[in-house]
């Protein structure tokens, strides 16, 4: 779940990861950020589209969820920490 979509879409964070605990399961999806929140933002707006521009039950709830199916392509994606595993600036090289 996500508490405040707009809040979560403003940010900025470069590698989600996502923690299936259902029925005890442990699966895990690593996300891009961009595309995390991109695809956040789709649904949630698909979503609000759907039901005529206002939440039924509660209109001023921000929250949204992400399910599974929503990142399936991104499951076990570790290697995704490589891409971003670059020196800040002002760390040393290796």
């Amino acid at each position: 779940m996500v508490a405040d979509i707009d809040r979560m879409t403003a940010m900025s964070v470069d590698v989600y990861v996502l923690v299936d605990v259902t029925e005890g399961r442990r699966d895990f999806y690593v996300v891009p950020g961009d595309d995390l929140r991109a695809g956040v933002r789709e649904r949630h707006d698909e979503f609000i589209a759907s039901v005529g521009g206002v939440r039924p039950r509660n209109p001023e709830s921000r929250h949204t969820a992400i399910y599974p199916k929503d990142v399936e392509a991104w499951r076990d994606r570790w290697s995704l920490f490589e891409d971003v595993a670059q020196p800040a600036i002002g760390d040393a090289a290796p």
